[in-house]
């Protein structure tokens, strides 16, 4: 176990980093990614981690504050710029990374993430990882209520039960997963959101879910990365090992090095 809660923190979100499938039904729709980054990036951000709340705080000057406890002390600064879709993160003081990161960034108004597209350091993927919500959360939930009360709009669903994520709400996050998947069971991101609210002893869930993923989408990296997570604590580490590989050929690089003492014999 104590591998598995050295892990979880870089697999939440990962899992979750939610880029939708290419597979999507008119039910869907009204849920698509916006891909243009407008000034609603800006301002304050907050996750819940296995460690505690993590605050980031957007700068109009392009600067990134992060408060890895949301105990208003400030741990790292970075600076981003952000292209089109894209955002550069380059850390400036703290806890920083010697390189640049590259990542693609996913709004939908009611939460962000960060999708790593080009990343050698574990501490800024761990940091970056997840759902991130408003501080007002509470309140864009209630909206999100109603909404889901006096609409036929299965996505707000969607849009809560990863907000609930974002919070470490786990067993409610699953239960928006398994109403929206009711109505849409060919989005591959969703069951990898449900495979996350499985850790850190769901295993057999976790791989079920991604496996799912997988037959829908097989360029998923993370159902490969977290299917390897819960084969490789179920006693399967060669099989966990060549999910890692595949994660790995799909772009996740950094596994290479994060993973290379487990899989020594079987790489």
């Amino acid at each position: 176990m104590k591998t598995l809660s050295q892990l979880v923190i870089l697999i939440l979100v990962i899992t979750v980093f939610n880029c939708e499938s290419k597979k999507q039904t008119s039910k869907s729709v009204s849920d698509d990614i916006k891909t243009t980054i407008d000034t609603t990036i800006y301002g304050e951000w907050i996750r819940m981690s296995p460690q505690g709340p993590v605050k980031i705080h957007f700068l109009e000057n392009g600067s990134l504050e992060i408060d890895l406890s949301n105990d208003k002390s400030i741990d790292i600064i970075s600076n981003f710029k952000i292209e089109n879709d894209t955002i550069n993160f380059f850390d400036k003081e703290g806890k920083t990374c010697p390189n640049n990161g590259i990542y693609k960034v996913y709004h939908r108004g009611y939460s962000i993430a960060f999708d790593v597209l080009d990343d050698l350091c574990n501490g800024r993927i761990k940091t970056t990882s997840g759902f991130w919500v408003r501080p007002n959360h509470n309140e864009l939930i209630k909206e999100l209520n109603s909404k889901i009360k006096n609409s036929n709009d299965i996505s707000y669903t969607l849009h809560r039960g990863r907000m609930f994520l974002a919070l470490g709400q786990n067993k409610k996050a699953r239960k928006d997963f398994d109403t929206y998947m009711k109505s849409d069971s060919t989005n591959a991101k969703v069951f990898i959101h449900r495979a996350a609210t499985r850790f850190p002893n769901g295993f057999k869930g976790i791989v079920n879910d991604c496996s799912k993923a997988i037959a829908i989408d097989s360029t998923e990296k993370y159902a490969y990365f977290l299917r390897g997570l819960a084969k490789y604590e179920l006693g399967e580490k060669q099989e966990a090992c060549n999910d890692f590989q595949k994660a790995i050929d799909l772009g996740f690089e950094i596994l290479k090095e994060a993973e290379a003492y487990k899989c020594r014999a079987y790489w």
